[in-house]
């Protein structure tokens, strides 16, 4: 055997050693119990460090008091009569019923008094136009039919102002490229049309209607000529009169 070998061999155990165990076992007969006894069996374990640099803390007066009964297999609940080895179901008194009760029917009634005001009474946005203007046109309308309504209610019934509330429209070809924008047209995809096309046929329908306009000028110039020639004289068709009444 070499000199680094001997440095690192470990030197035998004393005679009478034997592994030691772990904290005391009360049914391992060949386990001797210190006459003091083991700390486990009476220090009440406290809350780990939070890290290396931090001191653990004592357990609180909670904790003992759980720990113990955890140990004593110690339950508050009384044993069961009818049913061995399981406890009884507490039921919990209620001793505040009549204050719980009015508690709850004050909160919903206020709740909902809350709700019904602010839809149907309260003049949101100054009488624009606004998601309540339905339930407050709603209770205007009953006003009305019960004492009537006053100068500013009859204009917020009759007539609104609007929302004021301007939505600008947003170019495609501001935010969409040109080559995502559009496909390859043929007779099953189109595209959809985009401003210019828009555009175009705005001015296509209103040459149309434009041109209907001349139309009808010169179709009602012609027909005053022709009045005022003596060349045409309108026929008014005359009805029967039943009974003497048209």
């Amino acid at each position: 055997m070499s000199d680094k070998e001997s440095e690192f061999e470990r030197r035998p155990n004393p005679k009478g050693w034997v592994p030691p165990k772990a904290p005391y076992n009360p049914y391992d007969p060949t386990d001797v119990r210190p006459p003091e006894g083991y700390p486990s069996e009476f220090k009440i374990p406290g809350n780990q460090p939070e890290g290396f640099s931090s001191i653990p803390k004592n357990p609180t007066q909670y904790k003992k008091v759980n720990e113990t009964m955890k140990r004593l297999n110690y339950t508050p609940r009384p044993a069961s009569e009818l049913y061995p080895g399981q406890y009884k179901v507490l039921r919990r008194v209620d001793t505040n019923q009549r204050l719980n009760t009015g508690s709850r029917w004050f909160g919903s009634f206020l709740g909902g008094s809350i709700v019904v005001y602010f839809a149907f009474f309260h003049r949101w946005n100054d009488g624009r136009e606004n998601v309540m203007s339905d339930f407050y046109r709603f209770r205007l309308r009953i006003k009305e039919r019960l004492v009537g309504l006053t100068d500013q209610d009859y204009d917020d019934l009759y007539h609104p102002k609007g929302s004021n509330v301007v939505i600008k429209n947003v170019r495609d070809t501001d935010y969409i490229p040109e080559d995502i924008r559009k496909t390859t047209e043929n007779e099953f995809a189109l595209n959809r049309p985009s401003e210019r096309h828009v555009l175009e046929a705005q001015r296509l329908q209103q040459e149309q209607e434009e041109n209907l306009l001349r139309e009808y000028d010169m179709h009602k110039q012609f027909a005053a000529e022709l009045i005022r020639d003596g060349d045409y004289v309108p026929q008014v068709d005359k009805k029967k009169k039943w009974f003497g009444i048209w």
